[in-house]
């Protein structure tokens, strides 16, 4: 693999490259179409390809830079979008069969967003049905495999999103989170994913046939994975321009002129006792050593409630789905979501409207306590999940395999439901595969996350893209 070609570069760089005349847009564009038709078969990451119109749009940018018009930060760059998202003219099918030819009037607000930076979209990439899984895999648009080892899950939601950029196909994807989608899949597949403050990013889909539930109202966000944290800073530019569509969107607060110095950090204190793998530990040990080295105050800290937050965050999400919505998801989704709700909802408890009252005010309280140690402490650090990579669809092995899951993504569901912003930063592998730990800040504070994942990217050097690993090796 020629870590020089085109494809292999970032977004960064392909953008400046472009600029400069060193490449044309449409150069660009053909390395991630050829990088993509080279490799994508043996993943299935990407279930959208739009060949045509990504080669238009990339001729369309070359004559905007020969006329001189004003161009974007991400001019002329081809990325990757969620297929749960809507772009006008494609099949918002979220991985289900009935959707397949549900084709949006218009773009939602990521897409629209990416485009008005000068991104070209060269494909849409794949998920569980109604993105409702920590697995990607649909009857639609099959399964997604994790580049580096086939057996194993890239992670979900956005698994298909991850899989194609730890490839390098286009520069970097867009995804969102709403318990883990963003930050699993990077962790898995050893690449960066950012996922914001809820209410930064706007994340209106107009063909969506209802308003969003209270609980995605308050934890669901748009944000993105990357090879690089240079492609997050450019991306979460791109994807933070308001859209007058979303009444969630927050007026963005200013960066702080201490954002990119050195801090106390609050280092996560389990240990196999709490159902933490052991190779995990030595990663967040290695990445708390790391910050050390670059001046960050590390003192290992008890995190507030994170057990009590993950599984309150879950059964609100769960309560949100009663019949008869559950029976419509049902008839919709097939056999394996159908499957890997009801284990799920098996260890879950359940709310009543009371209880489900209660939850939202003890959620509050949990973000206090968070309040509080942020203060203190303005990054956190942790793992982004407690064990290594699963295997493919291991949700559907019953109770006892999702109350495992449950244990293991505990640092993702509570991050999620207290609304903080969190990257998932590669740093090195357990269990043979990727594995990477969580850079925790406080509301709005994606700058201060950013300049400390920065720190842990210059030691562990570029991992990506990398060749897909052969199934039958």
């Amino acid at each position: 693999m020629a870590q020089d070609a085109i494809w292999a570069w970032d977004a960064a760089k392909t953008a400046t490259a472009i600029r400069a005349g060193a490449i044309s847009s449409r150069e660009a564009v053909e390395a991630a179409l050829g990088r993509l038709h080279a490799v994508n078969p043996a993943i299935n990451a990407v279930v959208d390809v739009m060949e045509e119109t990504a080669l238009a749009a990339a001729d369309a940018a070359d004559a905007a830079l020969a006329r001189g018009d004003a161009l974007g930060s991400l001019h002329g760059v081809p990325v990757t979008v969620k297929i749960n998202v809507d772009m006008a003219g494609r099949p918002t099918t979220n991985g289900l069969v009935p959707l397949k030819d549900a084709i949006a009037a218009e773009d939602g607000s990521s897409v629209a967003n990416l485009k008005h930076a000068g991104a070209i979209i060269v494909g849409r990439t794949n998920v569980p049905a109604f993105s409702y899984r920590w697995f990607t895999g649909n009857d639609l648009h099959g399964k997604t495999l994790n580049p580096w080892d086939p057996k194993l899950s890239p992670g979900g939601s956005t698994g298909g999103g991850a899989a194609a950029t730890a490839v390098g196909i286009g520069a970097f994807t867009h995804g969102n989170d709403v318990a883990g989608s963003l930050r699993l899949p990077a962790s898995a597949c050893g690449i960066y994913g950012l996922k914001p403050t809820v209410g930064r990013l706007p994340g209106y889909n107009p063909s969506s046939p209802v308003e969003k539930s209270l609980g995605l109202q308050r934890g669901a966000t748009e944000g993105l994975m990357a090879r690089s944290v240079m492609d997050l800073r450019l991306g979460l530019q791109a994807l933070e321009r308001p859209d007058h569509r979303d009444p969630i969107l927050v007026p963005l607060p200013a960066d702080r002129p201490d954002d990119g110095a050195p801090c106390r950090v609050a280092v996560f204190t389990g240990d196999v006792s709490h159902g933490v793998d052991p190779e995990v530990s030595s990663l967040v040990a290695q990445a708390a050593s790391w910050l050390q080295d670059a001046g960050y105050a590390v003192e290992t800290v008890e995190l507030p409630d994170l057990a009590e937050m993950a599984e309150l965050w879950m059964a609100i999400l769960y309560a949100e789905c009663p019949s008869p919505v559950r029976e419509t998801m049902f008839a919709l989704g097939g056999e394996q979501f159908k499957t890997a709700f009801f284990n799920t909802l098996a260890v879950l408890p359940a709310y009543s409207p009371l209880d489900y009252i209660q939850a939202w005010q003890r959620r509050l309280a949990i973000q206090r306590k968070w309040a509080v140690l942020l203060e203190r402490y303005p990054v956190a650090l942790m793992p982004t999940a407690l064990q290594p990579v699963f295997a493919h669809d291991y949700d559907l092995g019953g109770p006892d395999n999702v109350a495992r899951l449950m244990q293991a993504y505990r640092p993702l569901a509570a991050i999620a439901g207290l609304a903080l912003p969190a990257i998932s930063v590669p740093v090195g592998f357990a269990g043979g595969a990727p594995a990477g730990v969580q850079i925790v800040g406080s509301w709005f504070r994606e700058a201060r996350c950013l300049s400390a994942a920065a720190v842990l990217e210059q030691r562990l050097g570029p991992l990506h893209p990398i060749d897909p690993k052969s199934a039958t090796a």
